[in-house]
């Protein structure tokens, strides 16, 4: 058996550091209810929001009033009947608590974001998976002369 060499090495870190970035910095969403219409997000109202599996999200909930509960649903609907709560914490939160969000690597496509209490404050969310890096997408393996063969 031969000793990995250092390009190798070098290799195999090339080849963590784009897992370890998607694991890294949570991506922060700055979420008020200004009014009984709509979440204001980043300052658009509604928005659809395109989620990775396997990423972590903030829902910052500053100032958010107890009658506008966050709640992260399985469906476009109000109460708390249809929260989606794997890999959620505080779902359904107000005021100065966050929610945060690691998105499970088996969580469904769609999701929605609903106020607990007002039909009109909801958006789309959409899960996706993970960008691979193109310089791995058509399968890497150590040892190769070429990517996507092996030399045994």
């Amino acid at each position: 058996m031969n000793a990995l060499r250092p390009r190798h090495l070098l290799a195999c870190a090339l080849l963590l550091l784009p897992l370890a970035a998607g694991a890294g910095t949570p991506t922060t969403f700055a979420v008020s209810a200004g009014s009984f219409s709509a979440w204001t997000i980043d300052g658009q109202a509604n928005p659809p929001l395109t989620l990775e599996r396997g990423r972590t999200y903030v829902f910052d909930l500053t100032g958010v009033s107890a009658v506008h509960p966050f709640n992260i649903n399985t469906s476009n609907t109000t109460g708390n009947g249809a929260r989606y709560n794997s890999g959620v914490t505080n779902n359904g939160a107000t005021g100065n608590t966050d929610i945060t969000f690691v998105v499970p690597l088996d969580a469904p496509a769609s999701l929605h974001y609903n106020c607990g209490n007002h039909a009109a404050m909801n958006g789309a969310i959409t899960v996706v998976d993970p960008v691979v890096d193109p310089v791995f997408a058509n399968g890497f393996e150590l040892g190769a002369g070429r990517p996507g063969k092996s030399s045994r």
